[in-house]
């Protein structure tokens, strides 16, 4: 037998989601409204819950937070007190990681050649250093975001590479990793030029053509307008990156690169 799953949809608009292993057995089962507007997860082991996990706004949240939520939705289920809420203690550890990736951070900042300069109070920035020459660019964490995963920028992830997004060779990493920001890397000036040109040029065909998206989330709730949202930093700050870059003529620069 392989693994099954149901799914039923309630007349409130409430999907419940059973998963069954190969033996017959419930594997977890799953209360949610929309795209996980709200949702209640649970684990099961020998037909034994054994763990529950809640969501709210598509994020992992306590037990605390689902049950606020939980108010606006008359038919999802409570919560069980008797079961660990280890959903809370690992945000808990993911907000002391953070707090440590910070301070490190400012340990790298305090050491890099970026100290010379005044910090900018963006948390999404990077500066490009070129002996006593230097250019800041200042940017949204949408705006990386989206270099990093649109396929219609496909040079957005290199040139994320490039300019340091990455860490140090040293210690192979991502954006993704969050918190762990503020390094400093040596870039070679020609390819990010290059690489900035081109991003430049795909980069203004993709606000041209931006993608569609669809607005159905699968809730019977009344959902508000999508906001409008602001534009993309990238077709300002990228010509003035572009002539420093231009105007140096160091074939190697430092960057440090800050984002969030």
């Amino acid at each position: 037998m392989e693994h099954v799953f149901k799914h039923e949809q309630l007349p409130s608009g409430k999907v419940i989601i059973r998963h069954f292993g190969p033996d017959g057995s419930l594997v977890d089962e799953q209360h949610s409204y929309g795209l996980l507007d709200i949702g209640i997860k649970y684990e099961f082991t020998a037909g034994v819950k054994v763990g529950e996990t809640y969501f709210c706004k598509q994020r992992l949240v306590s037990r605390r937070s689902y049950e606020k939520a939980r108010a606006a939705y008359t038919d999802m289920p409570p919560t069980d007190n008797t079961i660990e809420d280890w959903g809370s203690l690992l945000l808990r550890d993911m907000r002391k990681q953070q707090r440590q990736n910070k301070a490190e951070a400012e340990r790298r900042l305090a050491e890099s050649a970026e100290s010379r300069f005044p910090r900018p109070t963006s948390t999404n920035w990077l500066r490009v250093i070129a002996g006593e020459k230097s250019h800041l660019v200042i940017f949204a964490s949408r705006d990386w975001k989206v270099i990093a995963r649109e396929q219609a920028i496909p040079i957005g992830r290199e040139w994320l590479r490039l300019f340091g997004f990455h860490g140090p060779t040293d210690r192979p990493g991502s954006v993704a990793k969050g918190l762990e920001v503020g390094f400093e890397v040596s870039g070679n000036r020609e390819a990010m030029l290059n690489a900035s040109r081109l991003l430049l040029a795909q980069v203004n065909v993709f606000v041209m053509n931006p993608p569609q998206t669809s607005q159905w989330s699968g809730s019977i709730r009344p959902r508000p307008k999508p906001r409008k949202k602001p534009p993309l930093a990238w077709p300002a700050v990228l010509p003035p990156l572009i002539e420093f870059l231009s105007n140096v003529q160091e074939p190697t620069v430092k960057i440090f690169n800050h984002h969030l």
